[in-house]
């Protein structure tokens, strides 16, 4: 079995020799076939020297590439040699045994011919910082671990997952209109890859680790909740049947209950409807913090409600551009990709939906003794 590694990156030097010793020592233990890394970038000047001279160093093909991560993909499937790709992002470095993994994974494509993918665990290293303990209490981590929780997955992220060349080819590849240069093309392409009758099986033996050092600044942690935010909306208008109503969500429900205590209080002029509604939110907050401690432990406060905020933007921005395309079919629906999230999603969800209610009708019932008793 052969594999032909993709790695597109862009001024990540450091990082990108790193990964290439893992990837060469791991390549010499492998003796289940051929192997090629290529290295599709497009850094300039010293970033890209630098790039070149590891590639060297470390039998990788140097090739140049657009700079869009969507067209590098791209770039390396058509120049890929070998029968299966596997793509890794630039910023890990591999655990030893992960080409035996991947190839002992889609070797059972013998016998089942619709396994041609495998899904590998991204674990994260290195320091703890300050925009790190933020993420960590969000959503966005989720998908990195899916190979420890399911057989199979109906999409990936872009990380430590590989597939058969000519399944990709086939699909139509990775695709290159979205808007942003990067973010949701590899959830969009892995599930329309499994659409098309692939399977695509989680590999947990097959271990990347990524640095925390990509994720740890507030530049990249907006960035990710507008692109991602942006990018679902895309994704759930070109596949309706994914788009499922949910159960509400905390942003949704304070966005509407906001409006309600708003247009009380100019129908009334009356700040007094403002008040109830500041009370309200604190009710919430104390609510969903003390469900979030039962749920999943002792957790800071301070980042635990950073976190939320990156949530809320996550789910704002996907409500932006249902508004500038005059579209509101997605923008307070959610999408569900497989049993899974059905599963994960009502596990958690209906309880806090209780509290949502909860902490509504103590308003509500504030608001009537204020009115006819005060």
């Amino acid at each position: 079995m052969d594999f032909s590694i993709v790695i597109p990156t862009w001024n990540r030097s450091k990082l990108v020799e790193a990964l290439l010793e893992s990837l060469y020592k791991d390549r010499q233990d492998y003796d289940g076939g051929e192997t090629e890394v290529l290295i599709v970038d497009s850094s300039a000047g010293e970033e890209k020297q630098s790039i070149m001279d590891s590639c060297r160093k470390y039998d990788a093909r140097y090739i140049e590439g657009d700079d869009s991560v969507r067209k590098k993909r791209n770039k390396g499937i058509d120049l890929a040699q070998y029968e299966y790709i596997l793509f890794i992002d630039s910023d890990v470095t591999v655990k030893p045994g992960l080409l035996k993994s991947h190839a002992a994974t889609l070797s059972e494509g013998k016998t089942n011919p619709k396994i041609t993918g495998s899904f590998g665990l991204t674990e994260f290293v290195g320091e703890k910082k300050f925009w790190w303990k933020v993420i960590e209490h969000t959503t966005f981590l989720d998908s990195f671990s899916f190979a420890k929780q399911m057989p199979y997955v109906s999409w990936t992220i872009g990380n430590n997952v590989a597939f058969r060349r000519d399944e990709l080819i086939r699909i139509g590849k990775f695709e290159e209109n979205f808007p942003f240069k990067l973010g949701g093309d590899d959830l969009e392409m892995t599930y329309r890859y499994t659409k098309s009758g692939n399977l695509i099986k989680t590999t947990p033996e097959a271990v990347t680790y990524h640095s925390r050092e990509t994720w740890n600044s507030r530049k990249a942690v907006n960035d990710r909740a507008k692109r991602w935010g942006t990018m679902e909306y895309f994704i759930l208008k070109r596949y309706p049947e994914l788009v499922n109503r949910r159960l509400p969500m905390t942003g949704d429900v304070v966005a509407l209950v906001t409006l309600a205590f708003a247009a009380v209080a100019l129908i009334k002029l009356s700040y007094i409807p403002l008040l109830f509604l500041a009370a309200w939110y604190l009710l919430l907050f104390l609510m969903m913090y003390a469900y979030h401690v039962r749920t999943h432990g002792k957790t800071n406060v301070f980042f635990w409600s950073l976190a939320m905020i990156q949530q809320f933007k996550y789910r704002f921005w996907r409500a932006v551009v249902s508004l500038r395309k005059r579209d509101l079919s997605c923008a307070f629906k959610g999408a569900y990709y497989g049993l899974y999230h059905m599963q994960s999603d009502y596990r958690y969800s209906v309880k806090k939906v209780w509290r949502y209610f909860y902490s509504i009708f103590a308003v509500l019932a504030a608001m009537i003794v204020y009115m006819f008793i005060v």
